[in-house]
């Protein structure tokens, strides 16, 4: 069952999602057209206004990533820290290094 698989590319998946619709977002939130702010991100129109929104969107999905990806990490013990951990002396004897 090839299907259960977990592959290595699905992790961008999510990330990718996140972004999907940003234009449309953007839009919806000033009362504008999704193909304006399109035309402001590439450079093609000028609104410093759209151009903050979009900022503030991609800060919005940078950080839930950040988030993400540190809680993530919080569950796993850098690896120096479980070899230390593993390390036990005998009564009477030191620990070397």
């Amino acid at each position: 069952m090839n299907g259960d698989k977990v592959d290595s590319n699905m992790n961008s998946i999510p990330a990718v999602s996140l972004f999907r619709g940003i234009y449309n977002r953007v839009a919806k939130r000033l009362g504008v057209d999704p193909s304006y702010v399109s035309r402001v991100a590439r450079g093609e129109r000028k609104s410093t206004v759209v151009e903050k929104a979009l900022a503030e969107e991609v800060r919005v999905i940078r950080d839930h990533l950040n988030n993400h990806n540190s809680n993530h990490n919080n569950n796993h013990a850098p690896a120096d820290q479980k070899r230390k951990s593993k390390i036990k002396s005998r009564p009477g004897e030191p620990l070397e290094a």
